[in-house]
Order: C-alpha cells, then sequence, then structure tokens
C-alpha cells in the first residue's frame, strides 16, 4: 500500500430512513407528521434514486419492520446522540450548538467555535425548543442491494431509551459484540402522556430474534477480538434534521447579536471557554496561526491502555469543519504523558497517519490550539 495514495476508501453513506412524512397545516407551513412505518424518499441528497428503489423493492412502500446491522461494536459510533440546536432557517439550518448535558460547543460570533457550559434543561433554547436530544443511528441494510451505510435520526425520549436498552442487553449477552448481527428494527405503537393526556406515539423497538442463544454464543466466540473495525461514513451533525426541526425549533439569525460568547450575559448562557493549562511536550498554536485546511478538532474522549507493558491511548476528536469524530492513537511514552494531562473539550491540532495492520491511524503531531 502507498501512503497518501492507496488509502482505504470510507463506506459511504447512501440514505436516510425516516420515522414520518411532511405535511402542510391551514397557515401554509409545513411541518412533520409521524407515521407507524419507515419512510424512504429519494431527494438526490440524502438518498438517490437507487437506494430509495432498492429498498423499497425489498420492503414495500410501508415496512413497519426492516432488518439492520450495526458496522461496529461501538454505540458511540453507530449511535452517536447529543443535545443540537441549528440557526437560519429551515431548509438552510446550521449547527450552532452541541453538547452533552455539562459541555458545549457554541459558535462565537467571530467565525469558530469555542467551549461552553451546558445548562441542559435549564438553557433558554432547550425552554423554547430550539435545542433538542438527537440520537442518530448508523446501519447497513444486509436484505437490500447494495453496500452502503443508512441513517435513521429521532429525538424521542422513548426511541432513545429503548434502543439503548436493547443494544445494552445484547452486548451483555455476546461479550461486548453486536458488530453485523442481524437484528430486527420496528415501529411500534406506543401509549404516552402528552400535555396531561394519553396519545399514541410511534417509537424505535430493536429486538434479536429467531437466533437460539447457544448459537448466537457459539458464533460469538469465533469472532477475532482484533477484527478489523470497519470504516464507514460518520453523521454530519452540520445537516440539520430538516424532518425533525420545523421553523420554529430553529435559533432565527437575527434573534442573537454578532459578538463574542464573552460578551452575552452568563446569566443567559453561563459560558466557560476551555482552558487547558500547559503542557509539557504539547506546543500551542494560536488560531491566527494556523492555515487553511489544517485538522483542528475538540478532544472528546482519550482512552488508555496497556498492553506488553507499554502504555497507549486512543483519542476521539469531533473536528471542527466537519463535525465527524475520529480517532487516532499513540504509544510514544512522552505524549501519552503528555496527553494524560489533556482536558476533554480542549481545542487542539493533530496530524496522524494509517500505518499497515493498525486499524486506527498513529498520531504524528498533536499541539493545543489557544
Amino acid at each position: 500500500m502507498i501512503k497518501g495514495f492507496s488509502e482505504p476508501k470510507r463506506i459511504p453513506r447512501v440514505g436516510k430512513i425516516y420515522l414520518g412524512v411532511k405535511t402542510v397545516n391551514d397557515g401554509g407551513k409545513e411541518y412533520p407528521k409521524a407515521t407507524d412505518y419507515f419512510v424512504v424518499r429519494a431527494d438526490g441528497t440524502n438518498t438517490s434514486d437507487q437506494a430509495a428503489a432498492a429498498f423499497h423493492e425489498v420492503y414495500g412502500d410501508k415496512p413497519k419492520e426492516i432488518t439492520i446491522c450495526f458496522p461496529t461494536d461501538d454505540p458511540e459510533q453507530f449511535m452517536p446522540q447529543a443535545l443540537c440546536s441549528y440557526k437560519g432557517s429551515q431548509g438552510r439550518g446550521r449547527l450552532w450548538c452541541k453538547g452533552d448535558g455539562e459541555t458545549a460547543v457554541r459558535e462565537d460570533g467571530n467565525g469558530g467555535y469555542t467551549q461552553v457550559h451546558c445548562a441542559y434543561k435549564e438553557c433558554e433554547f432547550y425552554k423554547a425548543k430550539q435545542c433538542k436530544e438527537l440520537t442518530r443511528l448508523i446501519f447497513l441494510l444486509p436484505e437490500v442491494k447494495g453496500i452502503g451505510i443508512w441513517e435513521l435520526d429521532s429525538t424521542s425520549y422513548y426511541t432513545s431509551q429503548n434502543l439503548i436498552g436493547s443494544i445494552q442487553l445484547i452486548r451483555q449477552l455476546t461479550r461486548g459484540r453486536i458488530a453485523m448481527i442481524p437484528l430486527t428494527l420496528r415501529v411500534v405503537p406506543m401509549q404516552a402522556q402528552v400535555a396531561g393526556h394519553p396519545k399514541t406515539i410511534y417509537v424505535l423497538d430493536l429486538k434479536l430474534e429467531n437466533v437460539k442463544m447457544m448459537d448466537l454464543l457459539n458464533k460469538v466466540a469465533t469472532i477475532a477480538l482484533d477484527e478489523p473495525t470497519m470504516d464507514f461514513e460518520r453523521p454530519n451533525d452540520n445537516e440539520m434534521p430538516d424532518d425533525l426541526y420545523i421553523e420554529s425549533s430553529i435559533v432565527p439569525d437575527d434573534s442573537i447579536p454578532s459578538q463574542t460568547l464573552s460578551s452575552i450575559p452568563k446569566s443567559t448562557i453561563n459560558p466557560q471557554p476551555a482552558k487547558q493549562n500547559p503542557i509539557s511536550g504539547l506546543p500551542v498554536i494560536p488560531v491566527a496561526d494556523l492555515g487553511e485546511g489544517e485538522t483542528v478538532g475538540v478532544l472528546v474522549d482519550s482512552e488508555f491502555k496497556k498492553h506488553k507493558g507499554q502504555d497507549f491511548v486512543k483519542l476521539t476528536i469531533e473536528m471542527a469543519r466537519t463535525g465527524d469524530r475520529v480517532e487516532a492513537m499513540t504509544g510514544e511514552t512522552e505524549l501519552v504523558s503528555a496527553i494524560r494531562q489533556l482536558q476533554k473539550g480542549t481545542t487542539i491540532h493533530i496530524k496522524s497517519t494509517k500505518l499497515e495492520r493498525v486499524p486506527t491511524p498513529v498520531i504524528q503531531e498533536l499541539a493545543i490550539v489557544s
């Protein structure tokens, strides 16, 4: 393999599946209407004509259940969740703020992003229904022609809890494995209290069916733990799910003055920009010195492991330009030691390279962006 020439390609996303259709109210405004079946529509952007036709060939026009496989064992990759707020207008929204209930990354008013405190349910934008808990489910459709990733987005609390519970149970039974195991995903009715009144809503339900427990355990035992990880296209958080965010749930461009976060009153969003103390072994690069196309992102997680007496660390980084989450690792002693002092949420500049027989890119350069 020639480095920088014959790098492996990601499995692309080929389609999106929806849990509702767009309809128009008496005032002429579009709004989403939930359905009791999966919706796939060709739109030339998220789903091609070929992908939509292949889906309908297997499942028809209004399927209530489909067979899926996750491309990885890691739920953080195949079911990322975040509090997301979009700014702009219907059909042209852009990610404005993304948080996890404790910290968030938000536009700073100067064309960049900065870390702030996430007030979650106490945030004025959450209370105004302009910030939502967004779950993105990433999977393959093994019964549908073609190889590609499909995505389904949801802001339903009940769907999220159903999926989390099922995934945890399956992974407990399979010693942590769930990748490429055929699972049944259904749209099912559920009685819930909405505004104090009972209402039938439709949620997702995930099950492992038509498999004997012993057969499953025997199959899982034969799967090598160091099996290469499937590389696939990650969700783009900058892409607003327009079926879930209607006009009233988008932050208007003119509703917030063009200013830096530091000048917005703390009583409103309580900004707390990340402050990373200097770390020996990690250079600091002023953001003004970064050139066009530099790989800059926010540190999401650091996973430390020991192998044959040597310490390794794997970083998960959310890239500033695309919103993609990428991974990189190192076993270099001084760099591992420096990374132990690196706070989550710190903006970093990173360069990495793919090595043969190493599934995760290896860090070549790492610096703190100030």
